[in-house]
């Protein structure tokens, strides 16, 4: 299971209509299906809670989570027939794979269990769970047969990458729950924050920079290249972009401020390249015409500060999501250590020894 990063991420594509299916394929349960659960229940390999985990989802992560055991042992010891049945220090394999299993599943059941207090989505069991997938996968198929053939993504989803998508996307879904409902940060939190990290929020280089760009043609680019001359000439001789703007009414010139730390271009993307060359540059410096993304660019450097920092107001909402989803994720924690987990009628070891058999 992906745990949240630092910075949460939206929710992705798609999600709106998998808990879409879930509400419709949970709001139909038969009479049938009811019985079909109950007896589900009866051949559970063990419980999260109240709710019963079947051989399916078990057997699912087993299968998923065995690599990470393979990869404590050497070859030799995997290659043995009684592999996950020999213990080494007291514990057999089978018994750490079980335990990676269950961790993975009462995180998902907190997940599941606050998703439905909170109304995010209604009760669902795996089937009805796998059955998303294969709407989720039809509708994908559809989608690249339809004119459009646009699809974000995986174009189709085995059981396992549909599962953890699917607990990825409920994860933030039940983070903004939580965070609607239960959560309230301060400004006085966030300042304390802000003061207490610093290195957080300090970078190493900043620029100012005034920036144009001339867009050509073949047939333009010599006047192009003429017009960002006369730019930069004009750029030397002024530190007023207003005085710019005037003087070149149809041209776009942009101030931006730019640092090491907190510029998305900085690092990568399309403007590397810009970064790059502002990150060099000393207050008054200009640079130019050059060439970049398909256009004649110039620019020029109006401040720069070495070993800067952030000021509290550009960051404040960011913190303020950061301390949320922190607190957010701890009632999740909270809900998942609630989550004992009882024994079924279908032995774990059972079937993680049936892995190594192939089965």
């Amino acid at each position: 299971m992906v745990r949240l990063n630092k910075w949460p991420f939206p929710a992705a594509v798609g999600m709106f209509f998998i808990l879409t299916a879930v509400l419709v394929l949970a709001g139909c349960t038969t009479q049938e299906d009811a019985a079909g659960e109950k007896a589900d229940a009866e051949e559970a390999v063990l419980y999260v809670g109240d709710e019963p985990i079947s051989e399916a989802e078990y057997k699912m992560l087993a299968e998923e989570y065995s690599n990470q055991i393979y990869m404590q042992y050497t070859t030799e010891q995997v290659n043995r027939d009684d592999f996950w049945q020999t213990e080494e220090d007291g514990t057999a394999p089978w018994e750490l794979l079980d335990e990676l299993v269950q961790e993975e599943l009462r995180y998902n059941y907190a997940l599941k269990n606050l998703a439905v207090e909170y109304s995010v989505i209604e009760n669902y069991t795996y089937q009805e769970l796998l059955e998303t997938r294969e709407q989720e996968n039809t509708s994908r198929a559809q989608t690249i047969d339809s004119e459009d053939g646009t699809v974000y993504g995986l174009t189709d989803f085995d059981e396992q990458t549909y599962y953890k998508y699917w607990y990825s996307n409920l994860e933030t879904q039940v983070t903004n729950a939580l965070i609607d409902n239960e959560v309230s940060v301060t400004e006085d939190e966030c300042r304390a924050y802000y003061d207490a990290n610093p290195e957080e929020f300090s970078y190493e280089t900043g620029v100012t920079i005034f920036y144009a760009e001339f867009p050509y043609t073949e047939e333009s680019r010599t006047e192009s290249e003429a017009q960002a001359q006369r730019m930069k000439k004009a750029m030397e001789s002024t530190d007023s972009i207003s005085e710019l703007r005037e003087a070149f009414p149809d041209i776009s010139i942009q101030e931006l401020t730019l640092n090491s730390l907190d510029t998305q271009e900085g690092k990568s993307g399309v403007y590397s390249n810009r970064w790059q060359t502002a990150s060099q540059m000393s207050e008054g410096d200009t640079y130019g015409p050059y060439e970049d993304n398909g256009m004649i660019c110039v620019m020029k450097c109006v401040d720069r500060t070495d070993n800067g920092s952030i000021e509290f107001d550009e960051v404040k909402s960011r913190i303020e999501r950061y301390l949320q989803v922190q607190d957010a994720q701890k009632i999740i924690s909270g809900t998942e250590e609630e989550l004992a987990i009882k024994p079924g009628n279908i032995s774990p070891e059972d079937i993680i020894i049936s892995l190594k058999q192939g089965n």
